[in-house]
């Protein structure tokens, strides 16, 4: 559940994501899954996590890269690295390094990197292009490039159900881009001319249609408390007195419930795993 246009990473925000940082671990391990088998991770390989945040995808890929391998996490917010750099990676996993760094702003280039990794982390670069030429320039040649991005927000239940539960409450249209912000990288297209032009090939996107634990797992109240903090839905709400928001709670239970299973409300996300080589 990432920041949309209008949404940030402002201090408010960072907060907050750090306060939620184990339910949306929880909630994204299908898109983990995913992309983990896209990178295909080798014993001794250094690897670049951008947009690390409190560093999940760091940690697994130190793990599995083992300590051989070699593994940076770099992030715009400092809050969010030392949040990673508060939890101690598994025993055997390689060491890692925490990089408060924009990579519109260019990257240490030495010693290079033999993966570019990303969970979600690559839609918000002020200017992409220079972004992705600078991790080019960072990683070896013949190295590769694994991340993975959201498609248009309105083919995902996770956001477009509680947020068109929300506005069917408050009486708005949707006036919301779905096409910015998290999801600005959903063209397959799109993604390989700008990879291409930033010195990438043999670009490939993947869709995938998954299922995710709402908020990291819990009932339709539950989710539908959670779904105020984050995405479209934040937006809408977010100077909500009160009683406007238990209104809105409960138009946004009624409409998960059809989701929930076992306990846990399940909703679709459709993502986009895109791998490339460094030319």
């Amino acid at each position: 559940m990432e920041p949309i246009a209008g949404d940030g990473w402002n201090d408010e925000r960072t907060a907050r994501w750090i306060r939620q940082a184990e339910g949306i671990e929880r909630q994204l391990q299908p898109v983990s899954h995913v992309l983990f088998q896209a990178a295909a991770l080798r014993v001794g390989e250094r690897v670049l996590d951008v947009g690390c945040g409190t560093g999940p995808t760091t940690r697994q890929a130190a793990e599995l890269v083992g300590p051989t391998g070699r593994v940076t996490g770099v992030d715009v917010t400092a809050e969010m690295l030392a949040a990673a750099a508060a939890i101690a990676p598994e025993p055997g996993a390689a060491p890692i390094e925490w990089l408060l760094a924009d990579p519109v702003d260019g990257l240490d280039p030495s010693p290079g990197h033999d993966i570019v990794l990303s969970r979600f982390g690559v839609m918000f670069f002020s200017d992409p292009h220079p972004a992705f030429e600078n991790l080019a320039a960072a990683t070896v040649p013949g190295g590769r490039l694994a991340i993975a991005t959201w498609a248009r927000r309105r083919e995902s239940e996770m956001f477009e159900v509680p947020f068109q539960a929300a506005l069917a409450v408050l009486g708005r249209s949707d006036d919301l881009p779905d096409d910015e912000g998290p999801f600005s990288l959903h063209d397959p297209s799109a993604i390989r001319d700008l990879l291409e032009g930033a010195g990438w090939r043999v670009v490939d996107t993947a869709i995938h249609h998954l299922r995710l634990p709402y908020a990291g797992g819990g009932s339709a109240t539950t989710a539908a408390q959670a779904s105020l903090d984050s995405g479209p839905t934040r937006i809408v709400t977010k100077d909500l007195d009160g009683a406007d928001q238990r209104r809105v709670v409960e138009r946004i239970a009624e409409a998960l419930r059809p989701y929930e299973v076992a306990g846990t409300v399940l909703l679709g996300g459709t993502v986009l795993i895109t791998s490339a080589g460094r030319r």
